[in-house]
């Protein structure tokens, strides 16, 4: 199991989205769908969920303007 973030560009600003996805990368339960200020704080709250499941990393998907290559983080 793993946890990815998404972070989109939107009129609002910056959305993003949490979800927790099982090895063959399909989603399980319900995601996370938020407005955040900028990528750090998206960045703490996937953090937070990846350590709540005694996970130590969590995947990146930028597709914002200003986009990151994508990456897997230490949680």
């Amino acid at each position: 199991m793993f946890v990815r973030l998404k972070m989109e560009d939107a009129r609002e600003g910056l959305v993003a989205t949490i979800s927790q996805r099982d090895d063959d990368s399909k989603i399980t339960g319900r995601p996370s769908i938020f407005l955040v200020g900028d990528k750090e704080e998206a960045k703490q709250r996937a953090r937070a969920v990846a350590r709540g499941l005694g996970l130590k990393t969590y995947r990146v998907l930028d597709i914002t303007s200003s986009r990151m290559p994508p990456t897997i983080r230490p949680a």
